[in-house]
């Protein structure tokens, strides 16, 4: 297969822990692009496949699918999952494609992978974009919250949040909830779209067991608790935050993140959802990532109707 004009080709690496990895590469340059995907858990990075456009003779890009997700390895029952064992993985990849120091771009729980990826690996971070993401589980799921009781009347949201308190996710009521919510803020109106984001939400592997936990909205795996809010003045690398004008990753998330973040830049792309590389204007997203990238400006490559600062 090729995308953008570069071949690809599929690789297995094998973590610190001997799992078995199963990474998509583009591209044969020397500066390597590393992205990570969101869930935890689902069906792996194959949704990010856009982003190796961005593949080329100066550029290499590595998708991978995270452990326990798509065609990566699942680890026995007795696993311990966490975000900081997350992060090690990211540096497996890394240290298998001979990088000294990579880009990472992280999209949604790939998001705060690659924060704590930059938090644990400081000098292995050259460039870092943070999509659609936050620098907490409490962060997230505040937005969730605002979301679903400004979406649905008051009764039918404490309603569905109670169905999720309760791991209730046959109820009618909070099935229909998560159909409009994800609707909503992730498809941009795409009811197929959302109905099939709703079976992985609600079915997300050991992965997504094990690091969100299962509950949808309320995190009770590994990343309860988590928040690397506090440390985020600690990242030196230079940073692109983005959202969409109707993303999960709300304002409040993202203001968190630029003010943390010394040497960062926030554009909000106001026609996007959640997922934002697989829309209508795609290639402006990459444009922007790619300037970024290379060190150019990113504002000359942005529509002023898609822009929101």
């Amino acid at each position: 297969m090729s995308t953008g004009g570069q071949a690809m080709r599929t690789e297995k690496i094998t973590t610190a822990q001997g799992f078995k990895l199963h990474c998509t590469v583009g591209g044969a340059g020397r500066s390597l692009l590393l992205v990570l995907h969101g869930g935890p858990g689902g069906d792996g990075a194959g949704y990010l496949e856009p982003l190796h456009r961005l593949a080329g003779p100066t550029r290499t890009v590595v998708t991978f699918d995270q452990l326990g997700t798509g065609g990566s390895e699942v680890p026995p029952d007795s696993y311990t999952w966490g975000v900081e064992q997350a992060a090690a993985d990211v540096d497996a990849v890394r240290s298998h494609f001979g990088a000294e120091r990579v880009d990472v771009l992280g999209h949604s729980w790939g998001g705060m992978l690659a924060l704590q990826y930059a938090l644990d690996h400081p000098a292995r971070v050259r460039r870092l974009v943070l999509s659609n993401t936050a620098s907490s589980a409490a962060a997230i799921t505040a937005d969730f919250l605002r979301q679903i009781l400004d979406l649905l009347p008051t009764h039918e949201a404490v309603a569905a949040l109670t169905a999720d308190v309760l791991a209730d996710h046959g109820d009618p009521l909070f099935r229909s909830a998560v159909g409009r919510w994800l609707a909503a803020y992730s498809t941009n109106d795409d009811a197929a779209a959302a109905l099939e984001g709703m079976t992985e939400a609600l079915a997300p592997g050991p992965a997504g067991v094990g690091l969100w936990g299962d509950r949808l909205w309320f995190a009770t795996g590994a990343l309860r608790g988590w928040d690397a809010g506090p440390r985020l003045g600690e990242i030196t690398a230079p940073t692109l935050i983005l959202n969409g004008g109707r993303d999960m990753s709300g304002p409040a998330a993202n203001r968190t993140l630029v003010d943390g973040i010394r040497d960062s830049e926030w554009i909000t792309f106001n026609r996007n959802g959640h997922i934002m590389f697989d829309e209508s204007n795609a290639g402006t997203c990459l444009a922007v990532v790619g300037s970024f990238l290379d060190g150019r400006t990113t504002s000359a490559d942005i529509d002023k109707e898609d822009r929101a600062i």
